[in-house]
């Protein structure tokens, strides 16, 4: 395999491999080794410059995710009565912005994504804001005092919606985030009674944010009329209410674990709705909060409790910085909380923390191209692929999002490592070690295949938009290898199985459709980047609307139209 037609230094994209509406950046990488490489595999790359236009005053964006395609519901204001629902007095109509400032000004129809289609279709992408955060708490007659707060956020979430969502929690996300326990829920309801325990409210409307939000339920709660609207219209209006208190709550000198664990919920919220930006806000803001919390002051409860959000916000700020391209701030040291490993129930989650833990602050400020000085060593490199590899016990017991989640993740960091050596100039033709040469994307791709082909759809879109951009990650860097060899060209490997890297491919394509913003975005990224890149592989586009795209081995068989 011949690699002398790569023009241009990585990452610099060419007119081959260059996504819709991506702005050229300058290349970072200089060397003899890599003068040959062009674009060629960075799958990330294409999400770090498109123009954002998900949330207002914001600049960060993902072409790989839902962030331009954010649905805020119809053109007309949506209003509700908070307290109809549990039989209390009707009190102020909430009113939640839907149009976009540009349409509102215009006096014309908004469609329910950001941004919306007339924006789009005008160029103005850019401008498609919707100025207002969220619903104005204060309105005639009434204050900002605890009490007041107090009392709209009760009427919000009524105590059989806390018993629904709780329940769902604890089945649906537990698993991945387990920053609850039954105990400090049971605490948690207890003081949100009286207004004192504001914070402690607080935190249970983030969480029904979160479920209503997150997990994808039929419609059982507003058929029987727990809430006025349908789960992710209320949903919305449970994080836009949130927001809207969490700027006007009173702050305390001392940090408290539930504003730690309300930050994270909104956080939570945001990146499900694909808001990139203000969910970064929001998990800078609860890394901040942790780091202050003092948890040799607090009881066993609040320790556990605290340990536990201390993991998952490193495991959710590196994966974030991987994505996006952003600084971390949460380091593994010798003052680290420990885990408790003994707990069988979170042998899932110590797992997906392994696999982040040599993704250490080195290893962000390679990945952001940040001026070292002394540069990284293969031998370094190799050492954290190790750890990466190692992360993963066979023979655990594990749920099926448990396995979906850890599966994609692992062979998601093993691009990102072969994207970092690429960059380095540490790749070669051939090699024993696979993941030392161009081809390694087939060889991931093919094991992402035959792991995941035994899970259903639901057990990935509980992960949310996350894991569909690092199977986008994959995909894309799968059509960059692809663009480079013959296509009648695989490996011994693939052979034996009886399929082609192309096979895979539409696999990966099959199943980000049916995730969080696959339909929406993603595919069509992917299908204009092999419209450029492999145009002989563009007309092979998957039919999800037809059981037999996969066949009982997971191989692909018929295929839909272009």
């Amino acid at each position: 395999m011949s690699f002398q037609n790569f023009e241009q230094p990585y990452p610099q994209p060419t007119s081959q491999t260059v996504l819709p509406q991506i702005q050229d950046q300058p290349s970072r990488v200089s060397g003899t080794k890599r003068a040959a490489l062009g674009s060629f595999g960075d799958p990330t790359h294409a999400r770090h410059n498109l123009t954002s236009a998900a949330s207002p005053s914001v600049s960060i964006a993902s072409s790989a995710s839902p962030a331009n395609v954010l649905p805020n519901g119809s053109a007309a204001e949506n209003q509700y009565t908070p307290g109809h629902a549990s039989g209390s007095p009707a009190a102020k109509r909430f009113q939640v912005p839907r149009a976009c400032e540009r349409c509102k000004r215009l006096r014309r129809g908004c469609s329910e994504y950001r941004p919306c289609r007339r924006c789009v279709d005008a160029g103005v992408a850019d401008q498609c804001q919707v100025t207002a955060v969220g619903p104005q708490l204060n309105g005639p007659g009434q204050g900002n005092d605890a009490q007041s707060l107090h009392q709209r956020l009760s009427d919000l979430v009524p105590a059989r919606l806390v018993d629904y969502c709780t329940q769902r929690f604890f089945d649906r996300l537990h698993p991945t985030i387990p920053i609850l326990t039954m105990e400090y829920v049971a605490r948690l309801r207890a003081a949100s009674i009286s207004p004192e325990g504001l914070e402690s409210l607080a935190v249970l409307v983030g969480m029904c944010g979160q479920v209503l939000l997150q997990t994808e339920e039929p419609e059982e709660l507003f058929q029987q009329g727990v809430i006025p609207e349908k789960n992710l219209a209320f949903g919305r209006l449970l994080l836009d209410t949130a927001i809207a208190a969490y700027q006007i709550m009173p702050r305390r000198s001392v940090v408290s674990i539930e504003m730690c664990m309300f930050s994270f919920f909104l956080y939570a919220c945001e990146a499900v709705l694909f808001h990139h930006s203000r969910a970064f806000r929001f998990l800078r803001e609860t890394t901040t909060l942790v780091l202050l919390f003092r948890p040799e002051e607090a009881d066993d409860t609040t320790q556990l409790v605290a340990n536990r959000l201390f993991w998952v916000l490193l495991i959710s700020e590196r994966s974030h910085a991987i994505r996006y391209r952003r600084p971390i701030t949460l380091q593994i040291t010798n003052a680290t909380p420990s885990i408790d490993a003994g707990d069988s129930s979170l042998v899932g989650f110590w797992s997906l923390a392994a696999l982040f833990r040599p993704i250490d602050t080195s290893f962000i400020a390679l990945l952001n191209h940040e001026e070292l000085a002394i540069g990284p060593s293969p031998e370094s490199i190799n050492h954290i692929e190790t750890k990466v590899n190692s992360a993963l016990s066979p023979g655990l017991d594990l749920r099926d999002t448990q396995k979906a989640n850890l599966r994609v993740t692992q062979l998601w960091l093993r691009v990102i490592i072969w994207q970092l050596r690429l960059h380095l100039g540490y790749l070669v033709e051939e090699s024993y070690q696979h993941s030392l040469t161009y081809r390694y994307p087939i060889d991931v791709a093919k094991d992402l295949m035959l792991s995941t082909r035994d899970l259903s759809p639901p057990a990935f879109k509980v992960h949310g938009v996350g894991l569909t951009e690092k199977l986008f990650d994959i995909a894309s860097a799968l059509v960059d290898v692809l663009a480079r060899i013959p296509l009648n060209s695989t490996s011994p490997r693939g052979v034996a199985m009886g399929t082609l890297p192309e096979d895979d491919l539409l696999y990966l394509r099959n199943l980000i459709r049916k995730l969080p913003g696959g339909q929406t975005m993603f595919d069509d990224l992917l299908e204009k980047h092999i419209q450029q890149s492999v145009p002989a592989l563009a007309t092979r586009r998957p039919n999800i609307s037809s059981p037999s795209t996969l066949d009982a081995r997971g191989q692909l068989g018929t295929r839909g139209g272009h």
